[in-house]
């Protein structure tokens, strides 16, 4: 079975390499015209224009999208990973979905976020563990308020309830902090604070650095990495031995958007990261490439419907 996960896994980093450049090609299309930072339909005179009256200012270019949704959309999205944690390499599932309530308020069940890391594997309102073992994950429901929005500067606040079906509860605070220095590129960080009890005792602390640029209007490219205080000591509960550390995770992600006339926007991703790959303090290697992952992920947002 393990044979047959690296196979898959090489094949999906195979995808990653052919993204932005099927994504730039769509650019060459005349199917869509923009206005700024807007999504806007052929022929539109205003997005105002619409029955509705409501205008779709959401931007289509994913680097200076805001940290929340736009009031009434719905974004609805799943990723597929392989990832491997030292000990056994697992596939699964996570399918989740969120709502703009208003323009800075913010809510969902899933454990995708924008200018955020990416969350705890296999969390999410459907999340499923294939192998080694099948099995279900957990479910993180969250609120997240935009504090803060300038053209060049959005600041955030997501508080996350982790609901157990096979792990513990875990409560999560966070403060995302995206700057968009133009219209192409922008840089998150912030900082990240994860707590579980029950019998899982944990607290684990994330400062992520990552930088979005797109290639086009379409095309993005993602590098992430940061500093990671796992449990503020203990570390890796898969590992044979646990000991104090910090680790500094390096990943890629590209991708793709793409639009029907008005009615929603579709970003297609993939990538990979080593989420320990330099450690400090740790009973593993300094530079350690024995934990991996491969992803590939989908997410779907509809236009405004309130």
């Amino acid at each position: 079975m393990k044979h047959y996960l690296m196979h898959g896994a090489w094949l999906t980093l195979g995808v990653v390499a052919l993204l932005p450049r099927a994504a730039v090609a769509q650019d060459a299309s005349p199917e869509s015209a923009v206005v700024g930072d807007s999504v806007s339909a052929p022929g539109d005179a205003s997005n105002a224009d619409r029955g509705d009256g409501t205008e779709w200012t959401y931007p289509k270019s994913y680097s200076p999208r805001p940290l929340t949704l736009q009031k009434g959309m719905i974004r609805a999205n799943g990723i597929f990973t392989t990832w491997d944690d030292g000990v056994d390499t697992i596939f699964g599932m996570t399918l989740g979905g969120a709502i703009g309530v208003t323009d800075d308020l913010e809510l969902g069940i899933d454990n995708y976020r924008v200018g955020s890391s990416l969350q705890q594997r296999y969390e999410g309102l459907v999340a499923v563990v294939f192998a080694p073992d099948a099995g279900f994950g957990d479910i993180p429901v969250y609120g997240r308020y935009r504090f803060l929005h300038r053209d060049k500067l959005d600041f955030a606040g997501d508080l996350i309830f982790v609901i157990p079906s096979n792990t513990s509860f875990a409560l999560e605070g966070a403060f995302p902090l995206r700057v968009k220095p133009n219209d192409r590129l922008s840089i998150d960080t912030g900082v990240e604070v994860r707590g579980t009890f029950g019998s899982s005792k944990r607290a684990d602390v994330r400062i992520p650095a990552i930088v979005n640029y797109n290639i086009s209007e379409r095309a993005f490219i993602s590098g992430e990495t940061g500093v990671w205080f796992v449990n503020l000591g203990k570390n890796f509960d898969t590992a044979t031995a646990d000991s104090e550390g910090i680790d500094i995770p390096v990943g890629f992600r590209a991708g793709g958007t793409w639009k029907k006339e008005d009615k929603h926007l579709i970003d297609l991703f993939a990538g990979f990261a080593f989420p320990a790959l330099i450690e400090a303090g740790t009973s593993r290697k300094t530079i350690d490439f024995g934990i991996w992952d491969i992803f590939v992920g989908v997410a779907f947002h509809t236009r405004p419907l309130f």
